[in-house]
């Protein structure tokens, strides 16, 4: 069973830990600690004292800990690979793969050497001798007896492991360009008033490892809306399809458009409204596409979240301000072609690597070729990876 879920875990988040190497690494660390916990707990589970009596309990959480492991080893050597990565190419200077890889197994054998070195310690004096008398033993296992102690210490230990790799995984200044820290650096640009991009330094102190990669934050930390990245475009459009979208986007290499949840139509018009509440949006890339061109769709979307966000804000709650959607589109596509050249220029002098931009987790599931209305109905040709 590990194999398989090795094999299927490999291929469901292969492509996904790269961009999002701090979460999948401290992921690992949850993944293994659940695994030491099962593996502590699976002979309480056939206990004659445990109050449950369920055939075959703990085979089962031995399964679940095998489990957990195999998972482990997945997103811990990829986003090991990914973050061994960053290190070994500075800002300034050049790095080396092979030395940082010896130097970091040479601390796991010095951490490993003090684990073993800790377990000879003086325990006590012999009362007819006046050396010492050497035992084998650690410093907290003699003092631990019974289940309780023995799982309080397990879970104090666990808790303390997650919390220091938390601590260091948020630490990590990343200078590759994931959806989060993207929509993090585009906002911070916005506001700023010196018109500059922020460093990794600064998008690291509020970049959030636990959060969705896939959603929008205001400026008080609060969901606006989330965007799903390289859709299909039947998906998206199932009864009526915009043509003047076409003219929009015609220079760009991408279609932005909103989910149909989030549209209604208007009674006795043509067109499209939006309606209030959370906005989820798709973004459709054309043949052709570039790094770039993921990180100007993703601006875009955070452009049209934060706007639809500061209306929702000023309209009173017996309000209910409708907009356009093909005209909402509109404008934020001007306000982000006329700010992003100088954003992406930016990032580069703030250090940022944007020759390599992850924005978007390995490839979009179609390519949109082009399109034939009839109708006011398109037809998709999809080139598919």
């Amino acid at each position: 069973m590990t194999f398989v879920e090795a094999i299927f875990g490999a291929y469901a988040l292969g492509s996904s830990l790269v961009p999002e190497a701090k979460s999948y690494r401290f992921l690992a660390d949850a993944l293994n600690d659940t695994a030491v916990i099962f593996d502590t707990l699976s002979p309480v589970f056939s206990s004659p004292s445990f109050p449950l009596r369920i055939p075959g309990l703990r085979i089962g959480a031995l399964c679940i800990s095998a489990s957990c492991r195999a998972l482990c080893g997945i997103v811990g050597g990829g986003s090991k690979a990914a973050i061994t990565l960053h290190f070994a190419t500075p800002l300034l200077g050049v790095g080396d793969v092979g030395d940082l890889n010896a130097k970091d197994s040479s601390k796991e054998t010095v951490l490993a050497l003090l684990g073993m070195l800790v377990n000879f310690f003086v325990l006590y004096e012999d009362g007819n001798s006046t050396h010492p008398v050497i035992q084998l033993g650690t410093l907290l296992v003699p003092h631990i007896s019974g289940p309780w102690p023995t799982y309080s210490a397990l879970f104090l230990l666990v808790i303390l492991h997650l919390l220091i790799n938390y601590l260091a995984v948020c630490g990590l200044e990343l200078r590759t360009l994931n959806r989060q820290r993207a929509g993090k650096a585009w906002n911070l640009y916005r506001l700023s008033t010196e018109s500059k991009a922020p460093s990794p330094a600064e998008v690291s102190r509020i970049d959030n490892v636990l959060s969705r990669p896939d959603v929008f934050h205001d400026d008080l930390g609060r969901i606006i809306g989330r965007c799903t990245i390289g859709s299909y475009f039947s998906d998206i459009f199932h009864e009526h399809f915009p043509c003047r979208l076409l003219e929009i986007f015609a220079q760009e290499r991408y279609l932005l458009w909103y989910d149909h949840r989030c549209l209604s139509l208007r009674p006795g018009r043509e067109g499209q409204d939006v309606r209030s509440g959370s906005l989820h949006l798709h973004i459709v890339f054309k043949e052709g596409y570039s790094g770039a061109d993921q990180l100007k769709a993703w601006c875009h979307a955070a452009d049209l979240c934060r706007t639809l966000a500061l209306s929702a804000r000023k309209t009173t709650k017996t309000e209910d301000k409708l907009h356009d959607a093909l005209d909402l589109i509109d404008t934020t596509l001007k306000l982000s072609c006329r700010d992003f050249p100088k954003f992406f220029k930016f990032l580069r002098d703030a250090g940022w690597n944007v020759d390599d931009i992850a924005i978007m987790a390995g490839s979009p599931k179609a390519i949109l070729t082009g399109v034939e209305t009839r109708d006011e109905i398109g037809r998709e040709n999809k080139k598919f990876r």
